[in-house]
């Protein structure tokens, strides 16, 4: 069960060891959840601290579910490495690789997202991320009709058993049935970044995944840890899967801020 981040102090050994490997979620971690999920934006403050980790040393990597493209504009860093769509897709010496088992899956999902049509119930949005769709709910007035209503009419659609589905916040995906997660996403980056230390942050279910990633860094010899961003919409069993949590954005922007005060150089 994860305890609550007051001091710096129980990951000074891992920051110490460098060089560090910061792996961070992006929306509801770094960028506040807002209605629309295109005008997601990280904080100002985060994004400083960030550049400024970066500078220092730091191997930045943010893990998202978003594609890549979102991301980067999202989280706009110079130097920092992303893996999008769970890690379907990486930004890495400023190019973006998508693995070819996925590519497939880009002509399916548009076939799927045609035959689907219109979720029958009023606030629901559907995100095309290629090989991957999203269905939000957020912004729907009865949110758990909109749940079922989703889950129903992917029930209902030809080729939505191809894909595995996924629940986060306030969102439904279809995602290829593929052996990539946040966590293999975190394992393959931390090991072609070099890192020898790594910390890693997020607020869904789908981050559990990164903090596995960093236990199976730790069977490898390399020390981590991990932070979870306690919300109102933080799911059941996400304390239970980290060793640490803070409060919401303003609680990572302090954690932050902490890393880079107590890194050395």
């Amino acid at each position: 069960m994860a305890v609550e981040l007051k001091s710096i102090e129980p990951l000074r050994g891992i920051i110490e060891t460098q060089p560090l490997g910061i792996f961070s979620d992006i929306d509801g971690t770094l960028a506040p959840i807002v209605r629309d999920p295109a005008a997601a934006a990280i904080s100002r403050r985060a994004k400083d601290l960030l550049e400024r980790l970066i500078a220092k040393g730091a191997k930045v990597a943010l893990v998202s579910g978003r594609e890549i493209a979102a991301a980067r504009r999202i989280a706009p860093l110079e130097g920092a490495v992303y893996a999008g769509n769970h890690g379907l897709q990486v930004w890495i010496d400023d190019h973006e690789e998508v693995m070819e088992a996925v590519e497939r899956f880009v002509g399916l999902a548009r076939d799927l997202l045609a035959s689907i049509g219109r979720v029958p119930h009023p606030g629901v949005e559907v995100e095309d991320k290629g090989p991957v769709l999203a269905f939000h709910y957020r912004n729907a007035s009865e949110e758990a009709l909109a749940r079922t209503a989703i889950l129903r009419a992917l029930e209902q659609t030809p080729g939505a058993e191809s894909f595995g589905i996924y629940e986060g916040r306030k969102v439904i995906e279809l995602r290829p049935p593929l052996e990539i997660n946040k966590g293999t996403a975190v394992v393959q980056l931390a090991q072609r970044l070099g890192v020898r230390s790594a910390i890693a942050i997020g607020d869904d279910l789908t981050d559990v995944d990164m903090f596995r990633g960093v236990v199976l860094l730790r069977g490898m010899g390399i020390p981590g840890a991990t932070v979870a961003v306690l919300s109102d919409e933080a799911p059941p069993g996400l304390l239970d899967a980290t060793d640490y949590y803070v409060n919401g954005v303003g609680g990572v922007e302090w954690l932050l801020g902490e890393i880079l005060r107590a890194l050395p150089g």
